[in-house]
């Protein structure tokens, strides 16, 4: 291994290194309370180290957001690779949302704080420009699902990419949703359950099979309730 190669592997090493103190921090107090020094202290790294990757915390959680977007891109690739029939397409894409959302709610968390004004006016364009490639990651993937079913004739002809940024608006308003409720301590409906009857609707919408049908002649959709949780 050449000079060059190991040092751009120990760059990539620490990186990683602070992005994972920078995550356990906000997991364990949330954003606000997270320093640049306790950061720093976690990561068992200078502060002056930590500023020659980042020049700000709102770099170091909107990298740190970078990641959790490759998480859900790889499970997105995952699930949709396995070649699911057309009619469980959405219904595997929505799962595939929520189960990032079970396991990874932190990132989703974190996506809704660095969503605000302040926060962007900080970043440099690198990270900007990285965040919007990996967004426009998940929008293709969608896209290239709803064209599919558009072409074998499943879905009526439409924007592919405008439906894949309403599939993207829903889990993003939905989640959000469920979790001001969860701080408010508001018993609420099951965001699975939610989210996948929100798809429901919109598929129901773009199927041929419900052009021109009467409403008492159209599929009939419910809401469950999750075992696991009481909805309202």
């Amino acid at each position: 291994m050449g000079i060059a190669e190991r040092k751009e592997r120990e760059k990539i090493f620490r990186r990683e290194q602070i992005l994972e103190a920078a995550y356990q921090l906000f997991h364990e107090s949330g954003y606000s309370a997270a320093t640049m020094d306790q950061i720093a202290e976690r990561a068992e790294l200078a502060k002056g180290t930590l500023y020659l990757y980042f020049k700000s915390k709102e770099e170091v959680y909107f990298a740190l957001l970078n990641r959790g977007l490759e998480i859900l891109i790889d499970l997105l690739e995952d699930k949709l690779s396995r070649r699911p029939p057309p009619e469980r397409i959405l219904t595997e894409i929505a799962n595939t949302l929520s189960e990032f959302n079970r396991e990874y709610v932190d990132y989703i968390r974190i996506f809704i704080i660095m969503n605000q004004e302040d926060k962007q006016a900080k970043l440099s364009d690198e990270i900007c420009a990285q965040f919007n490639s990996r967004a426009a990651t998940i929008l293709k993937l969608m896209k290239n699902e709803i064209q599919s079913l558009i072409d074998a004739g499943t879905f009526i002809p439409v924007n592919a990419m405008q439906v894949a940024n309403l599939l993207w608006a829903a889990f993003n308003g939905i989640s959000q949703w469920s979790l001001t409720r969860e701080q408010m301590k508001i018993s609420t409906t099951h965001l699975h359950d939610l989210l996948g009857f929100c798809f429901q609707v919109i598929e129901r919408g773009l199927s041929v099979d419900n052009v021109n049908v009467p409403p008492q002649g159209q599929k009939q959709l419910y809401l469950h309730k999750s075992e696991n949780k009481k909805g309202t």
